[in-house]
C-alpha cells in the first residue's frame, strides 16, 4: 500500500545496509501519484539562448540510433577480478546484465507498430552543462519509438522520486530547454534512495504511475544508486527499468572504452580556461601581478590539467602529483619559489599558476595534521587556541601547524562543522599557497638571493562553470547519451548507463551503446561500510590514460620561464564558420590518440623601461584567435574604404562648457567654443596629407579592443604616403623615455581581436605637473610626431585637454587627440556614445553572471552575492556603477544594488540590509528560497555611515606607526 509503514527488516538484505532513521522517527509521508503542474518555465531569453533553442537538435543524433537500431549483446567485463563475487553477490538479478552495442537496423519499421512507453528522468547531483540536451535526446528518442511515448520528470533529484513530486513532459516545455545549460528544468538534488521506506515508496511511484524506464542523470554515486533502485526493482517484479547518463564536470567518471568522458566537463574546463586565458592576457600587460586560480576539483585534478593544456601557465599543480611524490607544503611552496625567483632574474614579476581546490588535501603532512587536530579538538581539556594545540599535538603535526600562515592556522581552529571537524574544503587554498611563497621569498631577499616583487591576485572559479550553456560537443554528446538511454528502455534492458563512443569522429558516427553499472563498481570502505562504487578516475600519472599528463610534462619546465600563454578566448557556437567551436576536451583528444600541438616559437623578449616588449605572429595564436585576427572590421560608412583620401572633415556646431564654468574653464584653455568634427565619405581629395607620424600610449587599465584600435589607425595611415604608427610601451613612462616602436599593419593584425594590452603595455599614471607635460612635448618633438593619441577614460581625456593646451602654448606641432576607452562605461556623455571595452566586459561578466543564476535556479538553495566592478569615482565622493546596470538589464537578477542609488537617497546599512531581507522574504513566501544579488563594488563607500566610519578609522594611528 502507497501509505505503509516501511518494515524495520531490510527487504534488500544483500546489499550494505543504509544510514536508517531511528526506530523512533515518523514515517517519511506517503509519495503523491498525480503530476504537479509545472510552473518552471524560463520567462525571457537572451539573444544567443533564442539561436540554441532553435538549432536543430536532430543534427546531433548518431546515425545508428536513426530508425529502429538492434542491441547487439555481449558480455562485459568486470572492473576488479577480486570484487566481482562480492558485487556479484550484491546484485544477484541485475549482475548477469549484458554490455550492449548498438548497430543500424531496419528504417522499415513503423513507429505505430511499436508500442509508446511511458519514461521518468530524474537529475541528481551537482549541475552540469548539458542536462537539458539529455532530457531532450530522451524525450525525442521514446517519440522517435512512438509518438504516444510520454516523458515524466520528477522535479528537484531522487527526492521527488520517492516523495511523487514530478511533472509530465510535453513538447511546449522541452522546446524552451534545449541546448541551454543549468538543470533548472527539473531542479537537482543531492539525496539519495537508501532507506527501506525509499525504497518502497519509489517502487510504489513508478508502479502507479505505470513507468516502463527511469533515466538517472547523475555522476558515480548517482549511477551506483541507480544500479541498486534497478536491482530493487527487478527484484521486486516491477516492470520499470533503470539506466543511467555519466554526468560530472569534474571528468572523475570515465570509464574507457565504454564511458570516455563524462558530460559537461568540456563546458565547465572552457569556461574556466576562457577566464584564466584573460588573466594571463592581464598578466602579460599590466606586468606586474602573479594571478593564482583555483578550480574546482577536490577529488581529481582533471579540471586543473584540462586548463592547463588549454591556457599553458607557468605552473599547474597537480594533487595526483603531490600524493605520490608525497610533496610537503614545503615542498611546492620552494618550488614554487624557485620559479619566480628565476623569472624576476629574467624581468618578469608576473605569470599565472593553476590549481585544483582539492590540492591541500592530497598532502600528506596536512592529512595527518587534520586528523589529529579534529581528535584532540574534540577531547577534554584541548582548547581551540595556538597555545593549547601545540601543547596536544604531536612534535611532527606541531611543526607542520606553525608553519601554516597565521589566518590558516586561526582558520583551522574557528571554522568547524556540525560535527566539530576541520572543514578543509573552505580553505583557500591559493591564499595558503601565496602567504607561504612571499614568506620564502622574503627570506631570500633578506639573504639578498631574491630581489624582485611578488604581487598576487586571487581567482577561484567553481559555480560559474557548472550551468553555462553548452559546448557543441556537450550539446551533442548529452543528445546523443540521452537518445541512447531512451533506445535502452526502449528495448526492455535496466542496471545500464548509456555509452558514446568514437568521440574523434563526427557526431553521425558516433558509437553508442550500453554497459553494466556492476561491472564498473568496484569496492571501496566507505565511512566504515565496504560498498560498490563505480571508480573516481583521477588524474593519470602513469598508464594507459596518462597521455594527457605526460602531454604536459613534457612542457612543464619550459612553461616555467616562457610566457607561452594560449588564449581559447570565448566558447563559440558557428559551426559553419569557426572549426574551434566543435572542439572536444583537450584531454580526451589525447587520450584518443591524437597529439599536442608544440609550444609555438616564443621571441625572446626586448628590455624596454620597466616592460618587456615580445610581439607575437599569429602563428602563435590559439586556433581561436587566428579565427577573429582574420575577420573584417565593421567599420562606419565613412571610413568603408579604410582611406584618408575617402575622407573629409566637416566642421559641424560649436561646443561650449556649461555657462556658469566658462571664466573659470578660460584659465585653463584659449579655447573652449571649438567646433565639433564629423567624418564624411568623400570622392577623393587631392591634398592628402603625408609623412605623417602618429604616437599611441595606452594611459589607463586594459581593455577588450585596444589592439584593434591600434589595427585601425595603421590601417588608415597605410593610405598616406611615407606616413608611420609608433606605440609607446610602457604607457606614459615609456612616453617620457621615448620608448617608442613602429607598428606596421603586419604588427598590428597579428593582434586583431585580441584581448588586454600585451603588446605596448600601459601604465595608470597621469599627464598633470608642468613637467611631466614638457617631457612629453620633448619626446614628441624628438621623434618627429605630428599626432599623439591618448587612450583611456574621463582621467585620460582630460590629461589630453591639458596637453594639447600645453603643447599649442608651445608652438608644438604635434596635434593630440584622446580615445575614450574603460571597462567601467564612465566616459559616456552627450558626445560619447560608448567607451573602448564597456561592452566586451559586461557581455562576460554577465555570461558569469547569467551562469551562476541558471545554477542557483537549478540548486534552488542558494542566494549568490555578486560583486561588480565599478568605475573611478574621478573627482566625486562615489565612484559609478554603468558596469553592474548593464550587466543587470542583461541578465535580470532578483536585486540590484547601486551605488548612485544608495547615495541619492543616503541609505543607511540598516535600510539596505532591510531592502534585501525584504525581498528574500517576499521570494520565500513563494517557496524560493534562492535568487541572484548584484552589488556595485563601490557600494558600501555610498553608505553614508561607512564613510564616516572609515574616515575615523583612517585618523586612528596603526600600531608601530609614527
Amino acid at each position: 500500500p502507497l501509505g505503509a509503514r516501511a518494515s524495520q527488516r531490510a527487504t534488500f538484505p544483500r546489499l550494505p545496509p543504509a544510514d536508517r532513521p531511528n526506530r523512533g522517527e515518523a514515517s517519511e509521508m506517503a509519495p503523491k501519484t498525480e503530476p504537479t503542474p509545472y510552473t518552471r518555465a524560463r520567462r525571457a531569453y537572451s539573444a544567443l539562448q533564442k539561436e540554441r533553442l532553435s538549432a536543430e537538435c536532430g543534427a546531433y543524433l548518431p546515425a545508428v540510433l536513426e530508425g529502429c537500431p538492434q542491441a547487439i549483446k555481449k558480455q562485459a567485463i568486470p572492473a576488479s577480478e577480486k570484487d566481482a563475487e562480492t558485487i556479484k553477490g550484491l546484485f544477484p538479478s541485475t549482475y548477469d546484465t549484458p554490455l550492449v552495442e548498438f548497430t543500424a537496423g531496419s528504417n522499415g519499421e513503423a513507429a505505430a507498430s511499436r508500442q509508446p512507453i511511458k519514461v521518468g528522468v530524474v537529475l541528481s547531483g551537482g549541475q552540469a552543462p548539458g542536462g537539458h540536451n539529455v532530457i531532450a535526446g530522451i524525450f525525442d528518442g521514446i517519440k522517435q519509438w512512438n509518438p504516444d511515448s510520454e516523458m515524466i520528470g520528477f522535479l528537484d533529484g531522487p527526492h521527488g522520486i520517492f516523495s511523487g513530486n514530478f511533472v509530465e513532459i510535453t513538447s511546449e516545455i522541452m522546446d524552451g530547454f534545449r541546448n541551454t545549460g543549468g538543470f533548472d528544468m527539473l531542479g537537482s538534488g543531492r539525496h539519495k534512495i537508501e532507506t527501506d521506506e525509499q525504497f518502497e515508496n519509489s517502487m510504489a511511484v513508478c508502479n502507479a504511475i505505470g513507468l516502463d524506464g527511469l533515466v538517472v542523470i547523475g555522476g558515480d554515486d548517482s549511477n551506483t544508486n541507480g544500479a541498486v533502485l534497478a536491482e530493487y526493482f527487478k527484484k521486486h517484479g516491477c516492470k520499470t527499468k533503470v539506466v543511467g547518463a555519466p554526468k560530472t564536470i569534474d571528468g572523475d567518471l570515465k570509464c574507457p572504452p565504454h564511458i570516455p568522458i563524462s558530460f559537461g566537463f568540456d563546458t565547465a574546463c572552457k569556461t574556466y580556461a576562457t577566464l584564466v586565458g584573460n588573466v594571463a592576457v592581464d598578466a602579460l600587460s599590466a606586468q606586474k601581478y602573479y594571478h593564482i586560480v583555483r578550480l574546482m576539483g577536490r577529488s581529481a585534478s582533471n579540471i586543473a590539467l584540462e586548463v592547463a593544456l588549454l591556457t599553458r601557465p607557468n605552473a599547474c599543480l597537480l594533487g595526483e602529483e603531490v600524493a605520490r611524490d608525497k610533496k610537503s607544503l614545503r615542498d611546492l611552496t620552494v618550488d614554487l619559489a624557485d620559479m619566480i625567483q628565476e623569472r624576476s632574474k629574467a624581468g618578469k614579476d608576473y605569470g599565472v599558476i593553476v590549481l585544483p581546490e582539492g590540492l591541500i588535501e592530497f598532502i600528506p603532512e596536512f592529512e595527518r595534521l587534520m586528523s589529529e587536530l579534529n581528535d584532540k579538538l574534540a577531547s577534554p581539556g584541548v582548547e581551540a587556541t595556538e597555545e593549547s594545540v601545540l601543547k596536544a599535538l604531536s612534535p611532527e603535526n606541531a611543526e607542520c601547524f606553525k608553519y601554516l600562515p597565521e589566518f590558516i592556522r586561526a582558520q583551522l581552529l574557528l571554522d568547524r562543522d556540525p560535527h566539530g571537524n576541520v572543514q578543509v574544503t573552505k580553505i583557500e587554498t591559493e591564499k595558503l599557497l601565496a602567504a607561504t611563497v612571499s614568506a620564502e621569498l622574503e627570506q631570500r631577499r633578506a639573504a639578498g638571493s631574491y630581489k624582485g616583487s611578488f604581487k598576487a591576485q586571487f581567482h577561484a572559479y567553481g559555480y560559474e562553470g557548472r550551468a553555462g550553456m553548452p559546448t557543441i560537443f556537450d550539446a551533442s554528446y548529452c543528445y546523443a547519451l540521452g537518445a541512447t538511454a531512451a533506445t535502452l528502455l526502449a528495448h526492455g534492458l535496466t542496471g545500464l548507463i548509456a555509452s558514446v563512443k568514437n568521440l574523434l569522429a563526427p557526431a553521425k558516427e558516433w558509437q553508442c551503446g550500453g554497459v553494466p553499472v556492476t561491472s564498473l563498481c568496484v569496492i571501496e570502505r566507505r565511512k566504515g561500510k565496504d560498498k560498490p562504487v563505480i571508480r573516481k578516475a583521477l588524474t593519470e600519472l602513469e598508464g594507459p590514460m596518462s597521455q594527457p599528463c605526460t602531454a604536459y610534462m613534457k612542457i612543464r619546465d619550459e612553461l616555467r620561464m616562457l610566457d607561452a600563454y594560449t588564449i581559447p578566448g570565448p566558447i563559440q557556437y558557428d559551426m559553419e564558420n569557426c572549426e574551434a567551436s566543435t572542439d572536444i576536451p583537450m584531454t580526451l583528444q589525447l587520450e584518443l590518440g591524437r597529439e599536442m600541438k608544440p609550444l609555438g616559437k616564443i621571441p625572446v623578449p626586448k628590455k624596454m623601461g620597466d616592460f618587456l616588449y615580445a610581439p607575437q605572429a599569429v602563428e602563435a595564436r590559439s586556433e581561436l584567435q587566428q579565427w577573429r585576427s582574420a575577420r573584417k572590421h565593421q567599420v562606419p560608412a565613412s571610413l568603408t574604404e579604410k582611406s584618408i583620401a575617402a575622407v573629409r572633415l566637416h566642421e559641424v556646431q560649436a561646443t561650449m562648457c556649461a555657462e556658469q564654468d566658462m571664466s573659470y574653464m578660460r584659465k585653463f584653455f584659449t579655447s573652449i567654443e571649438a567646433p565639433l568634427i564629423e567624418l564624411r565619405a568623400t570622392e577623393g581629395r587631392d591634398n592628402v596629407p603625408q609623412n605623417q607620424r602618429i604616437g599611441i600610449v595606452f594611459c589607463g587599465r586594459q581593455a577588450p579592443g585596444c589592439h584593434d584600435l591600434l589595427c585601425g589607425v595603421a590601417d588608415m595611415l597605410r593610405t598616406s604616403g611615407g606616413s608611420k604608427v609608433f606605440g609607446f610601451v610602457g604607457g606614459t613612462h615609456g612616453l617620457f623615455d621615448k620608448q617608442a616602436v613602429e607598428l606596421t599593419p603586419e604588427v598590428c593584425k597579428a593582434y586583431a581581436g585580441t584581448g588586454g594590452l600585451e603588446l605596448l603595455g600601459r601604465t595608470v599614471d597621469r599627464l598633470k605637473t608642468d613637467e611631466e607635460l614638457e617631457r612629453a612635448r620633448a619626446a614628441c618633438e624628438e621623434l618627429q610626431l605630428t599626432g599623439l593619441v591618448l587612450v583611456g577614460g574621463a582621467r585620460t581625456n582630460t590629461d589630453a585637454a591639458y596637453v594639447a593646451e600645453h603643447f599649442r602654448k608651445q608652438h608644438s606641432k604635434t596635434a593630440v587627440v584622446g580615445v575614450p576607452c574603460g571597462i567601467e562605461g564612465n566616459m559616456v556623455n552627450e558626445f560619447v556614445e560608448a567607451s573602448i571595452g564597456f561592452d566586451s566586459a559586461a557581455k562576460a561578466v554577465a555570461q558569469l553572471v547569467g551562469n551562476t543564476a541558471i545554477d542557483g535556479s537549478s540548486a534552488r538553495k542558494y542566494y549568490y552575492f555578486l560583486r561588480i566592478i565599478d568605475g573611478a569615482a574621478t573627482g566625486g565622493r562615489i565612484s559609478s556603477s554603468h558596469l553592474a546596470l548593464e550587466v543587470a538589464l542583461q541578465t535580470k537578477p532578483n536585486m540590484l544594488l547601486l551605488t548612485e542609488e544608495v547615495d541619492e537617497k543616503r541609505l543607511s546599512l540598516r535600510e539596505l540590509v532591510k531592502e534585501v531581507a525584504d525581498m528574500v522574504a517576499g521570494r520565500a513566501a513563494d517557496g524560493n528560497n534562492f535568487g541572484t544579488i548584484l552589488v556595485a563594488e563601490g557600494l558600501l563607500a555610498a553608505i553614508p555611515e561607512f564613510r564616516t566610519l572609515i574616515s575615523e578609522l583612517e585618523a586612528v594611528p596603526m600600531p608601530n606607526t609614527p
